[in-house]
């Protein structure tokens, strides 16, 4: 798997940029490129893609009027989070079409957020996904979500497919699954992944278009979370990101009892 290990932060304010670039040098074990231009910017990305794994974007630069700068991060594969003055809905809304993975205030409040996401972005590089639903577009959307996340994904079609990939795929860690789906249902397969891996080690998360009892019954039947169509995408990031974080826990409290152990 790839090992991208430097941030890119583009922000025209020099004050600015040494304030976002000594909290991740102080703060994350990352090495940071700066850029105070969309030219510079540019160059950075394609001449360096191979090893930046996150960019943090200023959206108004003075040789970027159109604001071209976060297309340009999605046509090259590189997840951008946005640094911006102010925040409304319509600015939300501009983000979300735009792809970013999230967005923040500029202000000392919001940069030990911004750097919990900098290190998940960086571990996600290593996390492999599977979406199982029997819907060809809303596959397309989630599996869309999460490699914006740095998340490899795998995909099936229905849970019978699902548990072949699976098998195949042993390192997977994350499964997204629809409810209502040919041949084998998520709770089925929800129940089959169980009887072969706890919650501890293998992160489910249901999906219906109904809430209320579909909810308790995914909960009932194994999985870790549950997120009712439309699925927003905020709440998407936040969910999956909760639960990588749960096993990347429990994992180091394995390791540490492993160590005492021994």
């Amino acid at each position: 798997m790839t090992d991208h290990r430097h941030v890119l932060v583009v922000e025209d304010s020099r004050v600015q940029a040494k304030i976002i670039f000594q909290h991740i040098a102080d703060r994350t074990p990352f090495p940071t490129i700066v850029a105070h231009s969309f030219t510079e910017a540019e160059a950075a990305m394609t001449e360096r893609r191979d090893s930046i794994f996150v960019a943090i974007l200023d959206r108004n630069l003075p040789d970027d009027p159109e604001g071209r700068i976060v297309p340009l991060a999605k046509s090259l594969g590189i997840p951008s989070v946005v640094m911006t003055a102010s925040f409304s809905e319509e600015v939300r809304k501009i983000l979300l079409e735009e792809n970013v993975v999230d967005y923040f205030i500029k202000s000392m409040a919001e940069m030990e957020a911004m750097e919990r996401l900098i290190e998940r972005l960086y571990k996600n590089q290593f996390v492999r996904a599977l979406v199982v639903d029997d819907s060809k577009l809303f596959r397309a959307r989630l599996t869309g979500l999460l490699r914006n996340l740095n998340i490899t994904v795998l995909e099936a079609e229905d849970g019978r497919k699902a548990l072949e990939t699976l098998a195949q795929n042993d390192d997977v860690r994350l499964v997204i699954t629809d409810y209502n789906m040919p041949n084998l249902d998520g709770f089925g397969l929800i129940e089959e992944l169980r009887a072969g891996k706890s919650k501890e080690r293998l992160a489910i998360i249901g999906v219906s278009a109904e809430g209320g009892g579909q909810t308790v019954r995914f909960l009932k039947v194994g999985a870790n979370d549950f997120l009712v169509k439309p699925v927003e995408v905020e709440e998407f990031t936040c969910r999956v990101h909760m639960q990588l974080d749960m096993l990347d826990l429990l994992e180091n409290l394995r390791e540490l009892r492993a160590a005492h152990q021994g």
